[in-house]
């Protein structure tokens, strides 16, 4: 783990000697290794909750985490207008995981359809797009562990996951096949905005311009672009965010059976 000097608050410029070392490394593991404990231990502690108190719970982290989203853009923008003259126009909520903002503020205070599927996208969309995340922690290539660039990641894919299967284990969503394709309208809605505006600004928000950063796919996503046909590239992308859907159907159900086991016992 990185131990050069700095501050907890210090932006990244100004972390002297830190080049990603966490990166991958043992602090990747911590991370996982604790967070795994505190949320198996939070979903035991929480799996009896009633429906009015996991709505409670909704409505409290995405509040939460649209307080942090706005602390930690005005503290970053700070920074990069000092230190780059311009605003990172990578901090608009345009990625897949700040769709959880939209979902949690929609699952915790509207009603009928546009709840349920916002409640159906945390337990499918949320879960798999955070445990992602989690595996590989991208702001330990700009922040060492302790650092507030660091913590605010690790916090904020955590309660992805967490709020996620919070629904799965207390039965708050029933997971049938219906929940994944609920879920999916959410992704696809929120994609339909985002696509356009990859494309007419040269982004790559939820990765449709180019797929960049998956393996064999954005090699695939090259030479499509290479062949002029990079249109094709959204549709390559929302089928594997699909794919991705319908494979944490699975993985939130074996979770609830060793929950559901060990509580037995």
């Amino acid at each position: 783990m990185f131990r050069g000097s700095y501050n907890f608050f210090d932006y990244k410029y100004n972390i002297a000697g830190y080049s990603g070392q966490d990166f991958g490394g043992p602090a990747q593991w911590l991370y996982l290794a604790i967070s795994a404990v505190i949320m198996i231990l939070l979903l035991y502690f929480l799996r009896k909750s009633s429906k009015e108190k996991v709505l409670k719970i909704i409505r409290g982290i995405s509040i939460f985490l649209v307080l942090l989203y706005l602390g930690k853009t005005t503290w970053e923008t700070i920074y990069d207008i000092k230190f780059t003259g311009s605003f990172n126009t990578g901090l608009l909520p345009l990625d897949t995981c700040s769709i959880v903002m939209l979902a949690g503020m929609l699952a915790g205070f509207a009603k009928g359809k546009i709840q349920k599927i916002s409640e159906c996208w945390l337990a499918t969309g949320s879960v798999v797009g955070g445990i992602a995340t989690m595996v590989v922690l991208n702001a330990f290539k700009y922040y060492p562990f302790f650092s507030f660039g660091a913590f605010y990641s690790m916090i904020w894919h955590f309660l992805m996951v967490f709020i996620g299967l919070l629904l799965i284990v207390t039965n708050y969503v029933d997971m049938k096949y219906s929940t994944v394709i609920n879920g999916f309208i959410l992704q696809f809605v929120f994609s339909l905005v985002v696509i356009p505006i990859d494309f007419i600004f040269n982004w790559d928000f939820m990765m449709f311009l180019n797929l960049g950063g998956i393996p064999v796919f954005e090699d695939v996503a090259t030479k499509l672009t290479n062949a002029n046909m990079q249109f094709l590239n959204p549709i390559l992308m929302l089928a594997l965010y699909f794919a991705a859907f319908n494979i944490v159907f699975l993985i939130p159900l074996e979770i609830k059976k060793i929950i559901q086991i060990k509580s037995k016992k």
